[in-house]
């Protein structure tokens, strides 16, 4: 019988699925060894780049023992440095008795590198004691308190130490401070900066009194300071020994025995009225109220003075240490003032006191007196006079208005720091400026108006010189014509623009302390201020009222009413100056072909100079056609506010027409010439 075998079968493992899921799929599984090999590949692959890309950084830190820590990415410490990459960084070190230090840091691309750092010390702390205790503690200056104390949080390093007391002499020395928040001990002695005094008197038990101080009664050991203290020693009854003493620290200074003198007498003088002047057997001792010493058991002569009082005598002896009072009451030695006054109604003040109204006799007591007149309206009017017993006086005032009292005491002439002498002038009633249009010569601005000028003002009396204006601008110079200077110090100063001019009177405001009439910025004129009284260039009306204006008719020119001049009127375009101008006087001869210095030629109606020739002067006002447009004179005319010239008037050296020469004659412009210059003017208040 054939027998057959089966061939033996693989049971495969089969993934358990529960009834009703589907099969899952497989999933990759890394081998445990795998994963340990690739993650230290990574770790060293990480590691290789630190090191490849750190740089070597010292770091160095005082103290030595600070620890230290890094923030700001991966740091290795390697023996004495750091293994770190480039980049920002901040590093911390703490350590016992410094202050906490945090730093921000930079590693650079260098492989190495070096950072070095040093903490600061806490504050330290000074244990202070002294011998004796309480005593002041300075340190560097600054008062600390007193011993014992501690002086807490002292910077490291060097302090002034003083250590002082009453009657001690100061210990000073210089501590060194180790900080750290350590506390150091000091214990100081001071020593003693007194000696002793032995004190004795006759008679014994006399108050001993030292700087203020009662230290006890004679006979007495106390101490006293070796600088010297004043020792006073007194006893009722008698003088008062008094005196500085000094004595070696450590000694004892022994006095001879103090022998009191019996003490003076003391006198308490009053009188009436009070102010007496009081003299003892003769010498002056003062004025009442007064206390006096006298010497005691004498005979002793007082008098009294004063004033418009009959003089007091009194004799008197005192006893010692007797104090008394004296009161005395002087009588009156009198004399009469009579007071006559206008107005009439005026009342009379003596001495401050009102006594009623003029026309009465006073009867005063023979001393200075102060005697006023007042009334309202008018300004009061004082007299100082001392009445004479048995002579009769009279005190006879007239009041003047306040206005008039103010103009009788304003300067009818002054002179600039300069050298110019000016004139006070008061102009009344109205005048006319301009001229009539069938006068000979007029010119169309020369319009004929009434002005009235109501402000009194001063003017120069001359034009300002060369010499005058080199002190305001020491560089300029007036040059000179062909040849012929102009230059000369008192010849009038020319080729002056108006601004120069004005600027000029500024610097003259300046060196008297008066308030500029013209205002300047950047060294030009740009406005004035007219109520200021510093120096300024007259307005046309002024310069035309000095030169014109008199009682009867306008002067047409500045000699008279007829052309032309007669000799010696003025200096004008005459035969001299033929080589210099195109037209001249003809058979007329000044003496001058340029210039004149200043005041050369008489003085008009007003006591002014060369209005009419010599130099053209500037002046203050824009140059404009004014027209008079009402019946009334117009008040205190300053020309237009605003235009492009200024005007110039007055004739020169230059001029010899009828035109030119009239005193009505205007010209205008900006700039200087050669035969312009100015005079300077100034308002009262």
């Amino acid at each position: 019988m054939t027998e057959h075998r089966q061939q033996p079968q693989t049971i495969e493992p089969a993934t358990f699925v529960p009834l009703g899921e589907t099969v899952a799929s497989r999933r990759f599984t890394v081998k445990p060894l795998t994963g340990i090999i690739a993650a230290a590949l990574l770790v060293s692959g990480l590691v290789l780049g630190f090191l490849f890309t750190a740089k070597s950084v010292v770091v160095q830190v005082s103290p030595a023992s600070a620890d230290l820590s890094i923030s700001g990415g991966i740091t290795f410490k390697l023996a004495d440095h750091y293994l770190i990459r480039p980049g920002d960084y901040r590093i911390s070190a703490m350590a016992e008795g410094y202050l906490p230090l945090q730093q921000a840091f930079s590693v650079g691309p260098d492989k190495h590198q070096l950072l070095e750092l040093a903490m600061a010390k806490k504050p330290g702390h000074l244990e202070l004691s002294s011998t004796p205790a309480g005593a002041e503690v300075l340190v560097n200056g600054e008062h600390a308190g007193t011993t014992p104390l501690t002086v807490r949080d002292l910077p490291p390093g060097d302090h002034q130490l003083v250590v002082q007391a009453p009657r001690y002499s100061p210990a000073k020395d210089t501590v060194t401070i180790v900080g750290l928040d350590r506390t150091q001990s000091l214990a100081v002695t001071l020593a003693q900066a007194w000696g002793q005094v032995q004190l004795s008197s006759k008679p014994s038990g006399a108050e001993v009194i030292i700087e203020g101080e009662s230290r006890g009664r004679t006979p007495l050991i106390t101490e006293l300071l070796a600088k010297g203290e004043n020792v006073r020693v007194q006893l009722e009854g008698f003088k008062t020994w008094q005196q500085k003493l000094r004595v070696d620290v450590g000694e004892t200074l022994t006095l001879p025995e103090i022998i009191f003198e019996p003490a003076d007498a003391t006198l308490s003088v009053t009188s009436s009225p009070n102010g007496a002047t009081v003299t003892v057997n003769g010498a002056y001792r003062g004025v009442t109220p007064l206390d006096l010493e006298l010497p005691p058991d004498q005979s002793h002569q007082l008098s009294f003075f004063a004033n418009g009082y009959v003089t007091s005598k009194q004799a008197l002896t005192l006893s010692a240490g007797e104090k008394r009072q004296l009161s005395i009451t002087l009588n009156a030695s009198m004399g009469k003032i009579r007071v006559s006054a206008s107005p009439a109604d005026a009342t009379v003040w003596i001495d401050g006191v009102a006594r009623g109204k003029p026309g009465q006799t006073f009867s005063l007591p023979a001393r200075p007196h102060r005697i006023e007149i007042r009334k309202p309206g008018y300004a009061t009017e004082t007299r100082t006079i001392t009445p004479k017993p048995g002579l009769d006086q009279l005190v006879q005032v007239k009041l003047l208005t306040e206005q008039a009292a103010r103009w009788a005491n304003t300067p009818t002439s002054i002179t600039s720091k300069a050298g110019q002498a000016l004139t006070l002038f008061r102009p009344e009633g109205a005048f006319k400026m301009g001229a009539p249009r069938r006068e000979s010569g007029r010119r169309a601005n020369e319009v004929l108006r009434d002005v009235q000028l109501t402000r009194p003002f001063y003017l120069a009396t001359k034009e300002v010189t060369n010499r005058q204006f080199k002190q305001f601008a020491r560089q300029h110079s007036s040059s000179h014509v062909r040849g012929t200077t102009l230059d000369q110090p008192e010849q009038p100063v020319v080729n002056v623009s108006w601004d120069q001019a004005a600027r000029y009177c500024n610097w003259l405001s300046a060196r008297e302390n008066l308030p500029p009439f013209y205002r300047e910025s950047g060294g030009k004129i740009t406005g004035t201020n007219p109520a200021a009284n510093g120096y300024r260039l007259p307005t046309e009306a002024e310069w035309a009222w000095a030169a014109r204006a008199t009682s009867g008719d306008a002067k047409r020119f500045g000699w008279g009413q007829q052309f032309p001049p007669a000799d010696g009127a003025g200096n004008f375009a005459d035969s001299s100056a033929s080589r210099m101008v195109d037209q001249v006087l003809t058979g007329y001869n000044d003496g001058f072909a340029v210039s004149a210095p200043v005041g050369s030629f008489s003085a008009n109606h007003r006591g002014l100079h060369d209005l009419e020739g010599n130099v053209a002067e500037w002046v203050n006002d824009y140059y404009g056609i004014e027209f008079s447009l009402g019946s009334s004179a117009e008040k205190d005319p300053t020309g237009p506010a605003s235009g492009e010239f200024r005007v110039i008037r007055g004739a020169s050296w230059r001029h010899g027409n009828i035109i030119q020469l009239r005193l009505s004659y205007r010209d205008y412009g900006l700039d200087g010439r050669d035969d312009l210059g100015f005079r300077v003017a100034r308002n009262v208040e």
